[in-house]
């Protein structure tokens, strides 16, 4: 019988160095817990299995009496709780862990153009409800639902960087996040004319002209907002 194996790996460094797997002999068994459960996988850490499962490190090492997060165990089956923080999050997006694992997507655009997270996730809730397989009546894609000028003009203009796909989720993500700040730049920073912006253009909101559809657009990604902060 070949001993287990286990990894030992740092939360943050998982995602940039792959795992490294040592041999221990005689491993305490792991219990079979009751509900949602996720076998861990060669590579792993307490980290990528949260983000993968709409929860957090602490969480999970909670529910699994774990007490170093940086050890896991291959094999071993993890209870799955659910998220503390996931309890204002629409019940629609905790029920598709798929959806809820582009969490650190947002987070990391966000952070990298100086976005509101929670605008942006707002957003493109508000937007597509985060399924990258939408698209308008207009032709507008994906998560962020991009119009193809708006597309090209971000890709190209902004980023510089033409082989960006909006098909892609996380290059849709990422032109949303910049979309949105250059609109914040050119309204002065507030969300709800930036919002505006995105909806009915930037020059009939510079002009002052508003639509009641878009005052609708605006409420809705503000109430959508709402619940991820």
């Amino acid at each position: 019988m070949r001993a287990a194996r286990i990894v030992v790996v740092p939360l943050v460094a998982a995602l940039v160095a792959p795992a490294t797997a040592f041999a221990i002999t005689n491993p305490a068994p792991a219990p079979a817990p009751a509900g949602r459960v996720y076998v861990v996988r060669n590579g792993d850490n307490l980290e990528t299995i949260a983000n993968r499962n709409g929860t957090s490190v602490s969480a999970l090492a909670s529910a699994n009496h774990i007490l170093n997060p940086n050890l896991v165990i291959i094999g071993t089956k993890l209870k799955i709780p659910a998220a503390a923080s996931s309890s204002k999050l629409p019940s629609r997006l905790v029920a598709h862990p798929e959806r809820l694992a582009l969490t650190p997507r947002f987070d990391y655009w966000a952070k990298v153009y100086g976005v509101p997270p929670d605008l942006l996730k707002g957003l493109a809730w508000y937007e597509s409800g985060w399924q990258n397989n939408v698209v308008s009546s207009t032709g507008a894609v994906g998560i962020g639902q991009l119009e193809p000028y708006t597309s090209d003009f971000v890709s190209r203009e902004l980023l510089m960087n033409p082989k960006l796909d909006p098909k892609r989720v996380d290059d849709n993500i990422r032109m949303s996040a910049r979309f949105l700040r250059f609109l914040l730049d050119r309204v002065g920073g507030a969300p709800g004319l930036a919002l505006a912006a995105y909806y009915q253009g930037l020059a009939r909101t510079q002009q002052g002209k508003f639509f009641d559809d878009t005052k609708t657009y605006i409420a809705g990604v503000s109430a959508a907002r709402a619940h991820f902060k």
